[in-house]
């Protein structure tokens, strides 16, 4: 997996708060939307990722922070060989605004759960 984009962001609450609530969703294959989905989830390592399509994957990793918890937000590419270098100029194209604005919207939806301030990096 190659990093493609990656975004951050603070939540000023506990980091065990946060990672309780980011890490606790249904994980396994989707069928919610029209390409198939997976979401995995590694609670030991606080992540979790939706890989979909054939070239892409999406991780929230909370880490702990001096400030409360950080929230890290990457897109991989997951292609390999000519596609592989090809994403980053297609498909991919997108996905750094998109990451953004999902990061901001976690970020914001956090803030609002537990009545604290959030700062996207």
């Amino acid at each position: 997996m190659r990093i493609l984009h990656e975004h951050a962001g603070l939540v000023h609450a506990p980091v065990q708060q946060v990672r309780d609530a980011v890490l606790s969703v249904q994980h396994g294959p989707f069928r919610t939307t029209p390409i198939p989905l997976r979401v995995d989830v590694d609670l030991e390592q606080g992540w979790i990722e939706a890989r979909g399509q054939w070239w892409w994957c999406g991780r929230f990793e909370v880490r702990d922070d001096p400030a409360g918890a950080r929230i890290v937000y990457r897109t991989y590419n997951l292609a390999r060989g000519v596609s592989g270098r090809l994403v980053p100029f297609t498909v991919g194209r997108g996905h750094r605004r998109g990451g953004r604005e999902a990061l901001r919207k976690v970020l914001e939806e956090l803030g609002d759960q537990f009545s604290c301030e959030t700062e996207l990096l």
